[in-house]
């Protein structure tokens, strides 16, 4: 049985008796966060949301999540399409990470090839970018059998060498090295990847240049390490990077989720994207864009203020956690703005009449609360939803812009273009006019 839905929209056609049963036990027992790669450096365990990969709608239709891939579940498989096709998340993930995901080749199947190329690019990109200081070497202790003592002096081993009368000592030195674990798991990644896209174009120049020196190290077929491995390297600060690039690696030299093959013994498998961090990424290279001369700064690693809405007088303890996905600030300090990306329709249904759902409304006035704080009357806020090429009117709440607080405060609903020139004149046309 398989089952074939795109993200974030009602499955088409709904499923049958049979298909919902299996649904209901996935939805049940599969756990998102075993199988999603974030496109960041996000941890998986960072998501701050933990949307389900298919869900039933309380008049009981069945929807796709924000997630994109393939699995197998019970020898059954769901596929994940993106409904904005991949030329869309092209756009995207080009403009959030000057990654440029090629046209798949013919030899891979039309139901597939979408997963292998965004999780292609999605590995070099994360392998650039943890290379921007260098190849992972790492620090390991090599032994050398000598006359003379090079490093610290092995006592143990020493001893039994020259009671066999060899007249060598045995010491030990600490030297850099690619040869570890996450050096097997990249080029056993790439080995796997070339043969799926053995056209190297989305391949970035950087990842080319250093991949070779890699390969001299581990031969054109390195074992493939377990996490078990991967997990007892000790990295330094500089190379902290490779770790998820090295898990990742794993995970796609063992072919997880690359193939549509079912697996025999039942197990769950499979590979999962998620589509809604892409966006968020999108989002925010956009702002970076249009909203000059405004700093725009990451929520989630913006650390001069709390990020609780509450504070106890008694305990002093804080609660509620409140992080926007960016803080636009004027004049060093000031936050002028908060802004959400949301990876959803903002067009009304049946659960939101007006468009926009309430937990999203009072999220973004807790935001305003918080953060926009003090004498700054002017600040405002950005909900920022995905364009619908199907649809040929604005929603009724982009329609209203702007929706005020009854602290003067002023909300913003934006559906943005996929084609990043256009959204960014369409932020910066919005961030000029509320001022």
């Amino acid at each position: 049985m398989k089952v074939i839905a795109r993200d974030c929209s009602p499955l088409q056609p709904q499923p049958n008796a049979e298909q919902v049963a299996w649904l209901q036990r996935l939805a049940k027992s599969v756990c998102v966060n075993d199988l999603v790669i974030p496109f960041g450096d996000t941890k998986i365990s960072d998501h701050r949301e933990d949307d389900p990969i298919v869900y039933c709608e309380r008049d009981g239709t069945w929807w796709a999540g924000r997630y994109v891939g393939s699995l197998s579940y019970e020898g059954n498989q769901l596929i994940i399409e993106p409904r904005f096709g991949i030329a869309t998340l092209r756009n995207w993930l080009f403009e959030a990470s000057s990654v440029v995901v090629t046209e798949s080749p013919g030899q891979l199947r039309q139901d597939e090839s979408f997963i292998v190329q965004l999780l292609a690019s999605v590995w070099a990109h994360g392998f650039v970018e943890a290379a921007r200081h260098g190849l992972p070497a790492l620090r390991r202790d090599v032994s050398t059998k000598s006359s003379t003592v090079r490093g610290r002096l092995d006592v143990a081993a020493s001893i039994r060498h020259l009671a066999l009368g060899t007249g060598e000592v045995v010491s030990v030195r600490s030297e850099k090295s690619l040869i570890h674990s996450a050096t097997d798991a990249i080029v056993a990644a790439y080995t796997v990847l070339r043969r799926w896209l053995p056209d190297e174009k989305w391949l970035p120049q950087r990842a080319k240049e250093l991949l070779p020196q890699l390969i001299a190290v581990t031969g054109n077929r390195p074992r493939v390490p377990t996490k078990a491995e991967l997990d007892r390297i000790r990295y330094t600060p500089i190379t902290a990077g490779f770790a998820p690039v090295a898990e990742l690696s794993r995970q796609i030299a063992n072919r997880r989720g690359l193939s549509t093959d079912l697996d025999s013994n039942g197990e769950t498998k499979g590979v999962l994207l998620d589509v809604a961090e892409l966006w968020e990424m999108y989002v925010l290279s956009v702002l970076r864009k249009a909203a000059t001369p405004l700093m725009v700064k990451h929520g989630t690693r913006e650390r001069s203020t709390s990020r609780k809405l509450l504070r106890s007088e008694v305990s002093a303890q804080e609660m509620g956690l409140l992080i926007p996905d960016a803080i636009l600030f004027k004049h060093g300090d000031v936050v002028q703005g908060v802004v959400d990306a949301k990876y959803k329709s903002v067009h009304p249904s049946l659960n939101a009449p007006y468009g926009p759902q309430r937990e999203d409304l009072y999220q973004i006035a807790a935001y305003l609360g918080r953060y926009a704080t003090g004498s700054n009357a002017s600040a405002f806020g950005i909900l920022a939803y995905p364009s619908e090429p199907e649809r040929n009117a604005a929603s009724y709440a982009e329609a209203n812009n702007p929706w005020g607080l009854t602290d003067g405060k002023r909300v913003y609903f934006i559906t943005l273009p996929h084609q990043p020139d256009q959204a960014v004149a369409k932020v910066r046309n919005l961030i000029s006019g509320s001022d």
